[in-house]
Parts: structure tokens; sequence; C-alpha cells
């Protein structure tokens, strides 16, 4: 497992997100997380978009199924005038551990798996119990999968040595 670390801290603020939302196997994830994707991106945008950026969100777990929901979402100013079946999540501000992913989507796993079995439990912090997220800006590209991703986990102290 990969050693890791987070580039920064950050207050983020609350934020409303659209997009799609679907649920997909631990084993499976690799292959049907790019397919979202691409349906996501054949959406365009949606109304009252805020910004560029978007956003890979893991929505909830089933570990007894080996099942997580995951969006891929945008920034929104409301839920109001949204289409029928287009995916709502609220995330509220909450202090963030902010890794940065330089080697692309395709081994974005390996990273969450070091920060989740590895950093988070050593670090003194403990899940915020908010929904995590993967922040894409300008520097990475959709149509190749590289460049690179932030990965932003909810962090609140834990009482423990850092």
């Amino acid at each position: 497992m990969e050693s890791v670390q987070p580039s920064r801290f950050a207050d983020g603020e609350a934020m409303l997100l659209a997009g799609l939302r679907r649920e997909h196997t631990y084993a499976g994830a690799v292959r049907t997380i790019p397919l979202q994707w691409r349906d996501f991106r054949a959406m365009g945008s949606l109304p009252g978009r805020r910004g560029a950026v978007t956003y890979g969100v893991i929505c909830g777990s089933a570990p007894e199924r080996e099942t997580f929901e995951y969006m891929s979402g945008m920034e929104v100013a409301g839920f109001d005038g949204l289409p029928e079946g287009v995916g709502r999540m609220r995330v509220p501000a909450v202090r963030y551990a902010v890794f940065v992913h330089e080697t692309g989507a395709a081994t974005l796993s390996a990273k969450w798996e070091a920060i989740f079995n590895g950093w988070l439990p050593r670090s003194g912090f403990v899940s915020a119990e908010t929904p995590d997220f993967e922040r894409y800006d300008d520097r990475f590209d959709p149509e190749t999968g590289t460049g690179e991703i932030e990965i932003w986990v909810g962090v609140q102290d834990g009482g423990g040595a850092r």
C-alpha cells in the first residue's frame, strides 16, 4: 500500500451538487465508474451550474454487499429546475484533508485505499462522516483520464497524535 500525506488542509464550503448517481461493486468499479463518467459528460451542463469543476463523490457504502454509491456531479446554485432523475446531494461545510493524485483516474482506487487504511487511522483525525469526493478541475483531462485530481476527505479531531 502506498504511503500518503495530505498536501494541505482546507475549510470546505457547503455545496449543492447535482449529477448522475449509481451503485458500483468494489470489484467492478474500475470498469463501471468510467462508463458513469461518460454518461455524465453526455448529460451536458445542468441548470444553475456554478463553475467548471466536476466532482466524483462517494455517497455511501454497503460493505456487506461489497458495493458503494458514487455520484458524478457538478455544483449548482439550487435544486429547482433540475431534470427528473438527476441526483442531488448537499455537502456540508467541514474541514478537509486534501490529497493531490497525480497519476490519473486509473490509479485512484489505490490512493483511496492508502488514505483510509493507512493515513487516516494513524493521523489523529477521524472521518467527519460527510461525503468525501474527488475534485476535477482544469489540471485533469477527462478525455484521456490523465492529470491531477484532488481527493477531499472530511476530517475532525480524533484526539490522537498527528
